[in-house]
């Protein structure tokens, strides 16, 4: 199996030079067959993938959540095994799916060569490998890539205290299999896996292995409510606050009249998004 190694810089912490000489490293004394190529800007990785891919069994992004989606993109999903070595802020993904920073780990995994597949989100405008947040999850999201001084978690709560001056509820329609709901909405969260944002369990019974991608929303609260329900979601717990719901479906639809903002995989996918069709693929995704 050849290996296509991606390496994102602006992922890497100010240190690729060294992580890079540690992936070098820990492949060739495995004897795994790989090539390494860099990004040099936004999206370069869908091209990278979709130019070279052919050439290759093994694609490996070495980076965040954000890096690993521009390459699911392209991902032909019957030849592509999907390897990782985190460098991110959020590591969500690796998180759920438990690659660790650790270089020599990671390229273990990888030389077992042991398949592993999951489900893979689909949504109107490509797919997420772990969720799609919508209203206030996804204002959250907007301001924390305006933020530059800080780095990991706290790039979120910054964002988060940021979002927390301007709160707002949308109109919407929420359809998932065998449900529906209407009302004035503050936030969803789709998750294919548990934790976003590097700390935050919104969807935290939710698994990529059951075909089912996990719903959790919050009708309008005010201010006093949603900041004795947030604290919860470090653990999880906020899914037994009122009134805070559940649910789950192969299929979610999202529909409002004024629109909504929306974050697929980290990646703001719009401010005043009018409709959401998500579905999930179950076990398409092949992973080391």
């Amino acid at each position: 199996m050849r290996h296509l190694i991606i390496i994102n810089p602006a992922s890497s912490r100010g240190d690729t030079a060294r992580a890079e000489a540690a992936i070098r490293a820990a492949f060739t004394q495995r004897s795994l067959a790989f090539e390494i190529v860099h990004t040099e800007r936004k999206r370069h990785a869908n091209q990278i993938v979709r130019e070279r891919g052919a050439e290759f069994e093994g694609i490996i992004a070495v980076g965040g959540d954000g890096t690993l989606h521009e390459v699911v993109q392209e991902l032909d999903l019957e030849r592509h095994w999907l390897g990782l070595v985190p460098r991110g802020s959020g590591n969500d993904f690796a998180w759920m799916n438990g690659w660790t920073a650790d270089v020599e780990a990671c390229a273990d995994r990888i030389a077992a060569g042991v398949e592993h597949r999951i489900d893979l989100g689909l949504w109107d405008g490509g797919r997420f490998h772990t969720s799609v947040g919508v209203g206030f999850e996804a204002q959250v999201n907007y301001e924390s890539h305006r933020i530059k001084h800080l780095r990991g978690t706290a790039i979120y709560l910054a964002a988060l205290a940021r979002t927390l001056t301007n709160l707002k509820a949308y109109p919407v329609r929420l359809d998932w299999d065998g449900g529906t709901w209407e009302g004035e909405m503050l936030l969803a969260s789709i998750g294919n896996g548990r934790r976003v944002g590097g700390a935050f369990l919104l969807t935290p019974d939710a698994r990529n292995d059951d075909g089912l991608l996990d719903l959790c929303f919050t009708p309008r609260v005010g201010l006093v409510r949603l900041l004795s329900i947030l604290p919860r979601t470090f653990k999880g717990t906020h899914i037994r606050a009122h009134p805070v719901r559940l649910e789950r479906g192969t299929r979610i639809r999202i529909e409002s009249p004024s629109g909504f903002p929306v974050h697929v995989d980290g990646e703001m996918a719009g401010l005043e998004v009018r409709q959401l069709d998500l579905r999930v693929a179950a076990g398409a995704l092949r992973t080391f």
